[in-house]
């Protein structure tokens, strides 16, 4: 019984990690309550980089004179049609950019490998081996605070819109982001420390390794997937990095896995002291 208790826990620690680190989204028919309200106190690009990477939103764009003060005094007598505008371009030297203008929001997104449900699993794991050690029992926390972070990060368009909206998803994604990865070096630290025997090294050592691997993975998935909002190559970039780091996920279990006599026996001892 206490055997297939841990098993179930592991699997529990498994299942979660991978959960939190794949993210695929379906569009959902629902709505959100109201539209975004753009500000014109920052750029466009701030606002959808932000608002697209955590909610569901596209954007439409203008072209803007980025000429110089002294080109840009030559073309006053420019016009607003298009033949005259190019010519004044050619004469005058000035140049044109294209940028984002407003936001919208899109249809309310699901992600079908929920970050919730992994991080339920991480808590109710972490929080039966806390007595094992307190690796296992500060990730019950971190876990929560993830948890927590993510339902409100969800929750903030039928609250909070604009510029206040975009800034408070830009800071708590931040804090979303960091309390992912403490989560997970917790509970992999927690599990490392449970396989001290000297014949578990090399397992140890690999696993620190892929764990770093996956730490600097969910980084730098996590900006390229903000930067991306508005550039579909760096998505698909995004999405290859996304695959290497399951990737590396499965590794670090496969790896851990060669030393699970030594976690089951841990487990064991503590349970029959007390």
């Amino acid at each position: 019984m206490l055997k297939n208790k841990f098993k179930l826990f592991i699997f529990m620690l498994a299942i979660g990690f991978v959960l939190i680190t794949l993210d695929v989204n379906v569009t959902t028919p629902f709505k959100y309550p109201h539209k975004y309200n753009n500000s014109g106190s920052v750029i466009g690009e701030f606002q959808y980089y932000n608002i697209a990477s955590n909610y569901n939103a596209w954007c439409d764009y203008k072209v803007i004179n980025t000429s110089s003060e002294k080109a840009d005094e030559n073309s006053h007598y420019n016009t607003t049609n298009d033949n005259s505008s190019t010519n004044s371009s050619t004469n005058t030297g000035q140049s044109t950019a294209k940028v984002i203008d407003h936001v919208y929001f899109g249809n309310i997104s699901v992600d079908i490998f929920s970050d919730a449900l992994g991080f339920l699993l991480i808590f109710i794991a972490c929080l039966n081996l806390a007595k094992v050690n307190n690796r296992f029992k500060y990730g019950s926390v971190t876990t929560l605070f993830a948890l927590i972070l993510h339902i409100v990060i969800l929750a903030l368009p039928f609250f909070l819109n604009g510029i206040v909206l975009c800034n408070t998803a830009l800071v708590l994604g931040l804090a979303y982001l960091g309390s992912n990865i403490i989560t997970t070096f917790m509970f992999s630290s927690g599990l490392l420390k449970m396989c001290t025997d000297i014949c578990c090294r090399d397992e140890r050592k690999w696993c620190k390794m892929t764990w770093y691997v996956t730490f600097v993975l969910q980084i730098l998935v996590t900006f390229v997937f903000w930067i991306g909002s508005d550039f579909n190559m760096l998505l698909a970039v995004g999405r290859f990095f996304e695959g290497v780091l399951v990737f590396m996920v499965i590794v670090f279990w496969i790896i851990l896995k060669r030393t699970y006599y030594y976690l089951e026996r841990t487990w064991l001892n503590y349970e029959k002291q007390n």
